[in-house]
């Protein structure tokens, strides 16, 4: 089960893994014609006949990726899940999903722990981003400790660029390509704005979808800050309304709530009592949310811009993926 916001790539990893498999079968239960195959809710042998026979797929290959996108859209097919690792270990199985826990509070449904194995999807790294801007010299560059003196201009005017633009596939990709900023604000737009549209998947009535909807559009503008849930945004809500809404989207892991300790000794026990420190999703859409990114052009110092506070973002964006 691959976990993470949308558009982070989940769906693009899993097409490039699909191609070491002599075949692979994509479901998007996004899409009505494939979700209606688990609203029957067929035993597991069934769904699969089913499966094989409307992607005109091969069920004697044996070297077979299937790939479930989006299936938090199906709670039979998050069951499933059991019944595919129990009764078909021979079959290789990818699920991919960035609203599950949402539709396991709605359904009451429960997964079944213990047969499912969860990796975590984030934006870009820095060495992620250089791989792709600077294949080769400057990724063995960053290897190095010390860096060779010669490479540190390089490194950090990529740095800068990452810092800048941020690691949303889409977005580095389409920068890399054209170098261009102004291209980057419908894509920026387009993804804060599904996130907006996301809040009435997540929500459990109408005043929670209120209370989302406003975390959503000022989150990235506190990002990097201490917060304190009443009032949050500038609001009149609750402190136990922020409360909610804050969690429910860290558990989609559009943002995260991150805690001080004052441990000195292992473990290092997050302080609850204490407010916490909110980290956005990702860099650059905090800075084109907060309208940040015409401040690069005169800044040379990346500590001095955002008061730090942009400074401190992308290190915890770093150290958490």
């Amino acid at each position: 089960m691959l976990r993470g916001a949308r558009q982070v790539g989940k769906t693009t990893a899993v097409d490039l893994f699909g191609a070491e498999f002599r075949q692979y079968v994509s479901l998007n239960l996004d899409h009505p014609g494939d979700r209606e195959i688990f609203a029957r809710e067929l035993p597991l042998a069934r769904t699969l006949e089913a499966i094989f026979f409307l992607k005109n797929a091969d069920p004697a290959e044996k070297s077979t990726l299937l790939f479930l996108d989006e299936i938090q859209n199906s709670p039979h097919a998050v069951q499933l899940l059991r019944y595919f690792a129990e009764e078909r270990p021979d079959l290789a199985v990818v699920a991919a999903g960035s609203l599950l826990e949402a539709m396991l509070d709605r359904y009451r449904a429960s997964f079944p722990v213990g047969r499912v194995e969860f990796l975590y999807v984030y934006p870009l790294t820095f060495a992620e981003y250089a791989a792709a801007a600077a294949p080769g010299g400057l990724q063995d560059a960053m290897a190095e400790v010390p860096c060779a003196d010669y490479t540190v201009a390089p490194l950090r005017r990529l740095f800068r660029d990452y810092v800048l633009i941020g690691g949303m596939p889409e977005i580095a990709a389409s920068y890399l390509r054209h170098r261009d900023l102004g291209r980057l604000a419908r894509l920026y737009e387009g993804l804060l704005v599904s996130y907006a549209d996301d809040a009435a998947k997540y929500a459990r009535g109408g005043a929670q979808l209120g209370h989302l909807r406003h975390v959503i559009e000022t989150a990235p503008l506190q990002a990097g800050e201490r917060i304190a849930f009443q009032g949050f945004g500038g609001s009149n809500f609750r402190s136990r309304e922020m409360a909610d809404a804050l969690r429910t989207l860290e558990r989609a892991m559009l943002l995260f709530l991150l805690y001080p300790t004052t441990a000195v000794q292992p473990p290092a026990l997050p302080d609850l009592r204490k407010s916490p420190r909110l980290l956005y999703l990702d860099t650059g859409l905090v800075n084109y949310r907060a309208g940040l990114q015409t401040g690069f052009l005169s800044v040379t110092d990346l500590g001095a811009l955002y008061r730090g506070r942009l400074a401190e973002h992308v290190v915890g964006q770093e150290l958490l993926a």
